[in-house]
């Protein structure tokens, strides 16, 4: 086998023994519960067809169990070469086989073209498929959407990251190439060429970036190691490392920052004149801020698209982007004339906090856009982690059932709901249930090419009937029964109609065991099948099936899912010893480790995100600090100046303290605004999420905004207050 199958030889599964082969000739390896259902112990022996086989081992994990009802049963493992001898497979028996296949990422994906045709094929020539491709996303529900959904996740965090890696580094270059402008200009003073300055500036300029770059991939090996961890403790298998790919891709990530947002804010400082050392009112010939966005763009846009691989997806990107700078730059410009007219009227340094942020509009705005944004988008990041976890729980919540009961008899119905009752035990609502199939549409046979489009419907399908629409159920066409109708009707899921081109009033006609009977289309239906609640493709009003002896089925709610550790491994709720004994035709499919192993996955998949939402958080900071020092030296000239002419230091600190809650305060309204408009979005085209609100995000956006924007604006302009105003007006003369 490939990975390594879980055993015990104890039922308290003390000691665990992995295996990479399958029982010996002779042996039957059996899930816990088997002993309990059969009154069995180890070394006992149990019929398998016509074999006798010792009961060896208990199977505590294997790593291709499936997670849907066909996985839930209670499983027995034989040898392969005592199946001959035990004739289960005979005609007419109901076997499946399944091929477990891997290779490299385009023999997989050459494999899938191939099957698609070939199933494209079949279905033109009429022949019934009896075989499907499965994929790590399609084998289970809930795990595809945790993991198609993750991965959307990440793809979002990654892109957001680098755009706010680039934001920050853009604003850290401009300074840092205005502090530099006399430095450069007093090099060339003493002879040294242009050429050499540039020279000299690239060099600088890769090292740090190759420093940068080296660090960033430290850490994320770092992280991809824990990651690691997290997944090989749930699938107990040794995990390859990262291949080249990922040091590529963030190195040219690197690379390809560094040259589109902080090279161009250093690409004139060789033209600079040498009398610029003398003559301060000398323009600097700065790269029009027009280039410098157009090869930031460009940058951005070439990583998006390699990103995504799709350049619609980065067009769509990069407009929606510049949407939201255009809409914050207008909404901050408007709000900044409030604030003038706010200023006017209030006393002391709150009027010169908020004169200030009007005197330097244009350094101001940047600086809100640049919050703003930052601030948008960690809010984004973190309201999609929340709707992405809230909604995976949602799907598995605390009460989920923790078993099925199907197969149960009219006759015996009164019976086990005693037996439920006794044991004060919740279920879901009973539904009556029949085996059959659709075989004609207005009076037209079904032909197998139109069954052949729905994989559902190409077989026999359970039928049910009820007369209240189940709770994972939604109606989007047609009228779900208000009153008894004239004649038969049905509801059935929409996917499924749309399949095979089935309308509302169509009337279709069913075969079950033979019998047939026609019935009207009144409604199509929403089914969340990711509920552990009984579901069903289609749905009668009551009365149309009780001719047809259906069998009842429901779910059980029977307490904890986890067993405890050390707990016996046949331990089962007490129900299932009564059902088996009373009712012996019924069965009974423990969920319970099914739930928990989704659980499982998500869980892990979630401390995945969290991390990642860590390390964006952690780029917004940068970027925050660095959009505090655009107006540093401006700040520190003005407040020098007013400390010189008898300011005190509790007035600057209270305009400092004005202007940056201010400015945190425009921002978080702003961010929190921006960030529900486009989680509507999201959540909706993007993740397929039923959109919600987020009105914590609006309480989290502004409070972070103030305090993040006040507490780190106050670290960063701690010189301003605490350095000597002549000192101050030294270190920028």
């Amino acid at each position: 086998m490939r990975g390594e199958i879980e055993l015990s030889d104890s039922v308290t599964g003390a000691k665990i023994d992995r295996r990479t082969q399958g029982p010996a000739s002779g042996e039957a390896w059996v899930e816990p519960r088997l002993l309990n259902l059969l009154d069995i112990g180890l070394g006992d022996s149990i019929e398998v067809g016509y074999l006798n086989l010792e009961v060896t081992r208990i199977i505590i994990n294997e790593p291709d169990r499936g997670t849907g009802f066909g996985g839930a049963g209670a499983r027995v493992m034989i040898a392969d070469e005592d199946l001959p001898a035990s004739k289960l497979i005979r005609p007419g028996s109901r076997a499946t086989y399944r091929l477990l296949m891997r290779g490299s990422e385009e023999n997989i994906t050459r494999y899938k073209e191939w099957y698609e045709q070939n199933s494209e094929a079949n279905k033109a020539e009429n022949a019934t498929q009896h075989f499907r491709l499965v994929t790590p996303e399609g084998a289970e529900e809930q795990l595809g959407e945790a993991f198609s959904r993750g991965r959307s996740f990440l793809l979002l965090s990654g892109t957001i990251g680098v755009l706010l890696a680039g934001l920050a580094m853009a604003l850290a270059s401009h300074r840092y190439a205005g502090r530099l402008t006399d430095q450069v200009a007093l090099m060339k003073a003493w002879g040294q060429s242009s050429g050499s300055v540039r020279r000299s500036q690239f060099i600088r300029l890769l090292v740090i970036a190759l420093s940068a770059t080296s660090i960033g991939m430290l850490i994320g090996w770092l992280i991809h190691s824990f990651l690691l961890e997290l997944a090989k403790g749930f699938l107990n298998v040794e995990l390859p490392g990262p291949s080249f790919r990922p040091w590529l891709v963030a190195s040219i990530t690197g690379m390809v920052c560094v040259l589109g947002f902080a090279l161009p804010a250093l690409w004139h400082l060789p033209s600079i004149a040498p009398l610029k050392v003398l003559r301060r009112d000398l323009p600097s010939s700065l790269v029009s801020q027009g280039r410098r966005l157009l090869v930031g763009v460009s940058a951005l846009f070439a990583l998006t698209t390699w990103y995504s691989g799709s350049i619609l997806t980065a067009l769509l990107f990069l407009g929606a982007l510049f949407l939201l700078f255009g809409v914050c730059a207008l909404v901050a410009l408007q709000i900044l004339r409030l604030v003038k007219g706010l200023g006017e009227w209030q006393g002391s340094y709150i009027r010169l906090g908020l004169a200030n942020l009007w005197r330097r509009r244009g350094q101001t705005l940047v600086q809100l856009v640049g919050f703003a944004t930052t601030l948008m988008l960690l809010l984004i990041v973190t309201g999609m982690r929340t709707s992405l976890i809230s909604q995976w729980e949602d799907q598995l919540p605390d009460d989920t059932p923790s078993h099925f009961l199907f197969n149960v008899a009219n006759s015996e119905v009164a019976g086990v709901r005693k037996i439920l009752d006794d044991q004060n035990l919740e279920t879901t609502d009973w539904y009556p249930m029949v085996r059959g199939r659709l075989v004609e549409i207005n009076g037209e046979k079904l032909s197998r090419e139109r069954l052949g489009r729905s994989g559902g419907l190409s077989r026999e399908v359970n039928l049910t009937q009820t007369a209240v629409l189940p709770d994972s159920n939604t109606i989007v066409a047609g009228q779900w029964w208000q009153s008894p109708p004239a004649t038969s009707e049905f509801s059935m899921e929409h996917e499924v109609a749309a399949e095979i081109d089935l309308n509302i009033g169509d009337e279709v006609t069913f075969s079950i065991g033979g019998l047939t009977f026609t019935s009207r289309l009144a409604s199509l239906r929403t089914v969340s099948w990711q509920s552990m609640n009984p579901n069903f493709y289609i749905i009668f009003y009551p009365g149309v099936l009780d001719r047809y002896s259906p069998n009842w089925v429901t779910a059980v709610k029977a307490g904890d899912l986890v067993r405890p550790e050390g707990a016996d491994l046949t331990q089962q709720a007490p129900f299932v010893s009564q059902m088996i004994q009373q009712y012996p035709t019924a069965i009974v499919l423990q969920l319970s480790d099914v739930v928990a192993r989704i659980r499982d996955v998500i869980n892990r998949v979630t401390q995945g995100l969290e991390m990642i939402l860590l390390l964006v958080l952690a780029c917004g900071a940068l970027v925050l600090f660095a959009s505090i020092g655009v107006s540093y030296d401006e700040r520190l000239r003005e407040n020098a100046i007013l400390r010189t002419l008898g300011s005190s230091k509790k007035v600057i600190l209270g305009a400092l303290t004005v202007e940056y809650a201010a400015l945190g305060f425009v921002s978080g309204l702003i961010a929190s605004v921006g960030a529900e408009v486009v989680l509507y979005f999201v959540q909706t085209r993007v993740f397929e999420l039923t959109a919600q609100w987020h009105p914590s995000l609006w309480l989290i956006g502004i409070a972070s905004g103030v305090i993040l924007i006040t507490a780190l604006g106050l670290l960063r302009s701690r010189e301003i207050i605490t350095v000597p105003p002549l000192e101050s007006l030294r270190r920028l003369a």
